[in-house]
């Protein structure tokens, strides 16, 4: 009788080891799925946030930009015989404060008098405005830009 307790206790013992084991490796299991869980979630918020930032700095560079042309185009000097709707596309190098390191026609108009009067007007205007937000410098570093005077 005394072997047949202690047999069923050890049963007992055995199924409630085995119950509690299986326990922690629910919890386990769980708090795996909740941890993986808040990284996809936190994943999922990093990318909204940077999406947001990419808009914004690109809305800032519209905008930038668009001051920038102005900015050019009060400076610059209409050589001789240019025909109505020229272009022109710029590209610039700028420094932080935005003083224009470089400024070359990389897509001409055909008319190379437009062209150099173009540049030079670029770096008349030095220094092109620029945001306040200097992380933003980097979109600005060098900047193309389509020059179409009246436009």
């Amino acid at each position: 009788k005394r072997a047949a307790e202690e047999a069923e206790r050890k049963r007992e013992a055995e199924r409630v080891r085995v119950a509690e084991e299986a326990e922690r490796k629910r919890e386990t299991e769980r708090r795996k799925e909740a941890e993986s869980a808040l990284r996809e979630q936190m994943a999922a918020e990093e990318k909204q946030r940077e999406d947001a930032r990419a808009a914004r700095a690109m809305a800032e560079v519209e905008r930038f930009t668009l001051l920038i042309r102005q900015r050019v185009e009060r400076a610059w000097i209409r050589p001789g015989a240019v025909a109505a709707g020229t272009s022109c596309v710029v590209r610039v190098r700028l420094v932080p404060g935005g003083e224009v390191v470089d400024a070359r026609v990389v897509r001409s108009s055909g008319n190379a008098a437009f062209d150099r009067s173009v540049e030079s007007a670029v770096y008349k205007a030095s220094p092109l405005p620029l945001p306040t937000d200097t992380q933003m410098f980097e979109y600005f570093r060098e900047l193309e830009f389509t020059f179409k005077p009246g436009s």
